[in-house]
């Protein structure tokens, strides 16, 4: 088998073992969670349930399972009047969707959901006494903005930033392989080679870094 065969057979087994591995977690986790609610243990049953869907892969169904039985429990709770267990549900929600982001968010609507949810349950509660005198709609309008926030890095920028390290550091490595003979004397050509993709690197790696 070829190098480059082997590299990829094994780097196909190592995918497969960390989705195997998530999978397994996922689903346990959603069992543990789904039991807790259904004997009443609603605290225990959140954190489980939030834990089952930070266990994210590509398809999973048991991260789907998870969001779907913890938007039914926030809405049960808030139905019945339970405010406080329907925002850890919800925030459970919120705290998933943002930690699986990556080049996208996958799970977008919920997280829109989650946000406005959570806003509106926050404005319903007693108000601190400088805010007495704001309306409800307004400080839901206040707690949703705060929650819309979003400081995370880009993630075009974030894949600029790994191109250009990538790129910057192969290229010095290539060029200590390369740029010189087998008597020590400098090859031009390769170190110019690799110099201008070191720069080119390193700025990319730069602009990124500033601009994410």
């Amino acid at each position: 088998m070829r190098p480059a065969a082997r590299a990829a057979a094994v780097g196909l087994a190592l995918l497969a073992l960390v989705v195997g591995r998530v999978l397994v977690e996922g689903r346990a986790a959603l069992r543990e969670g789904q039991a807790a609610v259904a004997r009443g243990d609603v605290d225990h049953g959140v954190r489980a349930l939030r834990r089952a869907a930070h266990w994210y892969a590509p398809g999973s169904p048991y991260t789907r399972a998870a969001y779907d039985a913890l938007e039914r429990l926030a809405r049960d709770r808030e139905a019945h009047g339970q405010s406080e267990q329907a925002l850890a549900a919800w925030r459970a929600i919120r705290a998933s969707a943002l930690a699986t982001r990556w080049l996208v968010t996958p799970e977008a609507d919920r997280l829109r959901r989650a946000n406005r949810r959570i806003a509106r349950l926050m404005a319903l509660q007693p108000p601190p006494p400088e805010e007495r005198e704001v309306p409800v709609a307004r400080r839901e309008e206040r707690h949703l903005a705060l929650l819309q926030e979003d400081r995370a890095p880009e993630p075009a920028w974030v894949v600029v930033m790994g191109v250009g390290l990538a790129l910057w550091l192969g290229a010095a490595a290539w060029a200590a392989r390369n740029g010189w003979d087998d008597d020590d004397r400098a090859r031009p050509r390769a170190l110019g080679i690799a110099g201008g993709c070191v720069a080119v690197g390193f700025a990319l790696f730069a602009l990124a870094l500033w601009r994410a």
